[in-house]
């Protein structure tokens, strides 16, 4: 029994896309605690 899942893995050719970035979210997680007093959960910016 093949499984479609198996058949699509060997007839799709090699995924060759970066891997997905989190620095710009690093930057605003950064700046929100680097920013003074900052703000609490529910409080608008």
């Amino acid at each position: 029994m093949t499984f479609l899942a198996d058949y699509r893995l060997t007839h799709l050719p090699p995924d060759t896309r970066p891997l997905p970035s989190v620095a710009a979210y690093d930057q605003l997680l950064n700046r929100r605690h680097s920013g003074g007093r900052g703000t609490s959960q529910g409080e608008a910016t």
